[in-house]
């Protein structure tokens, strides 16, 4: 009996083989893009209000009335 000739034979290898793209990374994909589109937004919206660190202080000392929510919810 002859032995087979394994040259002819193309087995397959990690090194060929292509990373598959599913549907499991499409998702990943349209998360990561939706959590920077979420950032972005936002920093945006932050910035339409002056900033990072424009308002300190307790609510009622920034509320126009000088009556807290939680008073005003009540009265």
């Amino acid at each position: 009996m002859s032995q087979p000739n394994l040259e002819s034979v193309s087995m397959p290898s990690v090194l060929k083989k292509k990373p598959v793209m599913n549907i499991y990374t499409m998702l990943l994909i349209i998360s990561l893009v939706s959590l920077l589109l979420g950032c972005l937004f936002l920093f945006l919206e932050i910035r339409e209000y002056g900033g990072f660190g424009q308002i300190k202080g307790k609510i009622s000392a920034v509320s126009p009335s000088g009556i807290s929510p939680v008073h005003a919810f009540w009265a």
